[in-house]
């Protein structure tokens, strides 16, 4: 099998793993957070972790949409159903569009997770965690990244060519099709200065920072996990309250740890090569086939944050099944409710007849 087939089939696979498995569990924990968030009764720390796993839950399901939906119409291009391979060669607005777009979310969801992870886990940084640091934090880092993929306005070029069908006469001009191109412009190409903040920006403060802070931070997580419990089994005549507190402790620090450590390991390949592709230029092909493969690999971090939470937060896990059993009743009270009417009116019919009959005699 050639390496390109491998590529769409593999893509195929993946997004349609991501778009069963992912989609639908990260709508649940967006709805199961919302809902969390408006109880009065939970305590602030709490809201604000579900806060933080809402936030991240909508960052990874508009990834996720957005490239479930390019391998389709990419599949459809390739059996001559859609005229475009690409949102973003659909207009000239597109391209920047969803170009800017796509880097924006992928900074926030990866930087969102390094702060959880720091703010979480240093206790020293308590007063940080509540709802007004979250909204002055994603607030900032959206003007950050905003700011720093601006470049993209002056660089980006949309061309609208026309392509002739190479299946038919070259002399026929009603086989012209309109080919589109959302790439850098050819005098920002080669341009030292744009490879600069395309490697600064998309490569090292998108991607590569967050993740080697994240890692880092994990380690240092799991050897304070480890001192916890030996601690907690070293000492005797713990009170209850102390006990509760570090049991939520470990429980949203293992939630996390799970989310963190599986964002690092599906993001740091990806980051290696495409810094190995820049010092290149491009033009290794091993290199530009791998980096495709760990590119959709990274969307498998998108789509494991409901099993994380599901399998390591007890809460969570009564959340869920709190919110199957009132949709559950509800469809029950519906059919309930459906019923009555159909079994009087069958009654009355029965009735009916049967004086009808009696008169007769």
């Amino acid at each position: 099998m050639m390496p390109e087939e491998f590529l769409y089939i593999f893509r195929r696979i993946m997004a349609i793993i991501c778009s069963i498995f992912g989609l639908p569990g990260n709508i649940l924990t967006i709805i199961v957070c919302i809902k969390s968030l408006c109880q009065r009764t939970i305590h602030t720390e709490r809201k604000v972790f579900d806060l933080y796993l809402a936030e991240i839950s909508i960052l990874d399901t508009c990834l996720l949409l957005y490239w479930v939906i390019e391998t389709l119409i990419d599949y459809l291009y390739s059996i001559h159903k859609s005229a475009y391979f690409s949102l973003m060669h659909i207009s000239a607005f597109s391209c920047f569009f969803f170009y800017m777009i796509n880097r924006l979310f992928a900074a926030l969801c990866s930087w969102l997770i390094t702060c959880f992870t720091l703010i979480r886990f240093l206790h020293i940084f308590r007063q940080l965690n509540t709802i007004r640091s979250n909204i002055i934090l994603v607030t900032c880092l959206t003007i950050i990244f905003f700011t720093a993929n601006s470049y993209l306005i002056v660089t980006l070029g949309f061309d609208q060519e026309k392509k002739i069908d190479s299946n038919e006469n070259i002399s026929n001009n009603s086989n012209e099709n309109k080919s589109t191109s959302c790439h850098i412009r050819e005098e920002y190409e080669h341009n030292s200065l744009t490879l600069l903040l395309n490697a600064l920006v998309a490569g090292f403060l998108n991607l590569v920072l967050p993740s080697m802070l994240t890692l880092i931070v994990n380690i240092v997580i799991v050897c304070y996990i480890k001192h916890i419990y030996k601690t907690q089994n070293a000492e005797q005549g713990r009170r209850r309250s102390d006990n509760n507190t570090g049991t939520s402790y470990r429980s949203t620090s293992s939630t996390l740890l799970v989310i963190s450590i599986t964002y690092t390991l599906c993001y740091l390949p990806y980051c290696i090569i495409y810094l190995l592709l820049i010092q290149f230029d491009g033009t290794n092909e091993t290199l530009s086939y791998w980096s495709e493969i760990t590119f959709i690999l990274r969307y498998i971090s998108h789509s494991v944050n409901f099993y994380a939470y599901i399998f390591t937060n007890y809460r969570f896990r009564r959340n869920i099944t709190l919110l199957f059993r009132y949709l559950l009743r509800t469809c029950l009270c519906l059919k309930k409710s459906k019923q009555p009417k159909e079994e009087k009116r069958s009654q009355r019919l029965i009735f009916h007849h049967y004086r009808l009959a009696r008169s007769n005699r």
